[in-house]
């Protein structure tokens, strides 16, 4: 009787903990919030318990949440900081000392901020290059710095914000940076002003509250890293289907290739469909018998990914990398491409997502031309290089790309400075190229023939035949606006 008179009493005592613990965990989760509202874009789009399907999501998405502290970039205050750990992978560099990759942004005369974006199979170590490139051939006070996230991504890849529906990177005057598989699903004026007005240095205020563009803010200059969508897809399936596994790869063995949601159960589809739907474009004067793609084609990718996936005897169980080493190269093409076009749970869908995203910057791009951005000196400039000029020819590629860069110094860096740092770099490609396993073209025989099996299925064909085109009109204006 005496323990039983007393089991309520413990009982409310142990309600009264629990609520202070939730009380507190809600402080610090809001201050995280707050904190990440001025300074990130990685606590992106968290879903609600309710809204996920099943418990696989949920330990997903309980994984990210435990994530964010290491996720949330640094105080903008550390981004020309020496020695940090974030850029010490640069100090390396094949190419040579990068010490002066961290110098005082005050003393460089780079006005710009550089961004370089890439997706899987496109050119993530090209994109890593291309800084160390910059960094070591033409260090501060003549080009840009590197920010403290080094040859990291900016920002968590593949996801944005639910408000703003763009990765809100916080760009800054004078640095290089680079950004992987970014989502670009807001409008393009809203692009136009993320990538423009939302750095720190861009946040002074005049005494109206009003945003002052900084006298040494030029704008942005956004090297995007694209592929022939066929290309992109063999390269795709001859990296994944051979062992071992690389260890940033080994989400191969856990998600579902044929998953066309985000973590909280939105369709990938809903975002990238309604800019890759239209009849003509006029950013990039295109116009096409139909569509890009249709929600239909999509829906067939879906489904022909369904008939191969855990379809086949003793394949009931197995994962997306056991099917690729035990499917013919037929449909373990098919299923690994449709995994890189229509799969939106966490590393797929990049092959739509490229594309989307070179309709959003090149319209971007056209709207700061034509619009009060740019009678304020502002400049927004999309350069558009394909990873398959880089393979066969990378000294010619290199040189598009710092001219584009240093298309505003020509006097403080030379044709023949610029010769010098492209020549280096062909050199250092073509050395990498013998003993890397990341860089596939040219070392399977039978490229060719998948390449016309895809161009020619009645599931495939259709649509990335269009995105071929799509990609084709990109890299030949950019090719027309940089001469050599």
């Amino acid at each position: 009787m005496h323990y039983s008179a007393k089991r309520p009493v413990v009982v409310i005592a142990l309600l009264l903990v629990l609520t202070a613990i939730s009380v507190y965990v809600s402080i610090i989760n809001r201050s995280h919030l707050d904190e990440e509202k001025e300074t990130s874009t990685i606590m992106l789009r968290l879903p609600n318990a309710e809204n996920v399907r099943d418990n696989g999501h949920q330990h997903h998405i309980n994984h990210r949440r435990r994530r964010l502290n290491n996720l949330l970039p640094s105080d903008p205050a550390s981004v020309y900081t020496k020695n940090t750990n974030a850029n010490a992978n640069t100090q390396n560099s094949s190419y040579g000392n990068t010490d002066n990759a961290a110098a005082a942004h005050a003393s460089s005369s780079y006005n710009f901020a550089v961004l370089i974006i890439s997706y899987h199979k496109t050119g993530h170590d090209l994109q890593e290059d291309l800084v160390k490139l910059l960094i070591d051939e033409f260090p501060t006070p003549i080009g840009p710095n590197i920010t403290a996230k080094g040859v990291k991504s900016l920002v968590r890849r593949r996801m944005h914000t639910p408000v703003h529906l763009c990765s809100r990177l916080y760009l800054q005057p004078g640095t290089v940076a680079v950004q992987h598989a970014p989502d670009l699903f807001c409008n393009a004026e809203k692009l136009a002003k993320i990538l423009l007005e939302e750095g720190d240095h861009r946040k002074n205020k005049d005494s109206n509250n009003n945003n002052v563009q900084s006298s040494k803010d030029l704008g942005v200059k956004i090297v995007h890293l694209v592929r022939n969508p066929f290309s992109m897809a063999v390269s795709n399936y001859h990296y994944h289907a051979k062992k071992p596994i690389p260890r940033p790869e080994m989400w191969i063995t856990r998600q579902n290739p044929c998953q066309v949601t985000y973590p909280n159960g939105e369709l990938f589809a809903d975002y990238v469909l309604p800019s890759l739907s239209k009849r003509s474009y006029e950013a990039l004067n295109i116009n096409y018998d139909s569509r890009l793609i249709l929600r239909s084609e999509f829906e067939a990718i879906a489904n022909d990914c369904e008939s191969l996936y855990q379809t086949r005897k003793g394949l009931e169980t197995a994962n997306q990398f056991e099917h690729l080493m035990n499917l013919d190269a037929p449909d373990g093409l098919r299923l690994a491409t449709a995994e890189l076009t229509i799969q939106g749970d966490d590393n797929g869908g990049d092959m739509l997502r490229m594309s989307n995203n070179i309709l959003k910057l090149k319209q971007a791009e056209k709207i700061v031309q034509n619009s009060w951005m740019g009678g304020r000196n502002k400049e927004f400039q999309v350069y558009t290089l394909s990873l398959d000029d880089f393979i066969s020819e990378p000294k010619r590629s290199a040189l598009e790309f710092l001219n584009f860069v240093f298309d505003h110094n020509e006097a403080d860096v030379s044709m023949e400075q610029k010769e010098s740092a492209a020549m280096k770099y062909s050199q250092t490609y073509l050395n990498k190229k013998e003993g890397s396993r990341h860089i596939t073209d040219g070392k399977a025989s039978d490229k060719e023939q998948l390449t016309e099996y895809l161009r020619h299925d009645a599931v495939f064909g259709p649509p990335m035949k269009k995105i071929e085109m799509l990609v084709e009109t990109a890299l030949a204006e950019s090719r027309n606006t940089v001469m050599l």
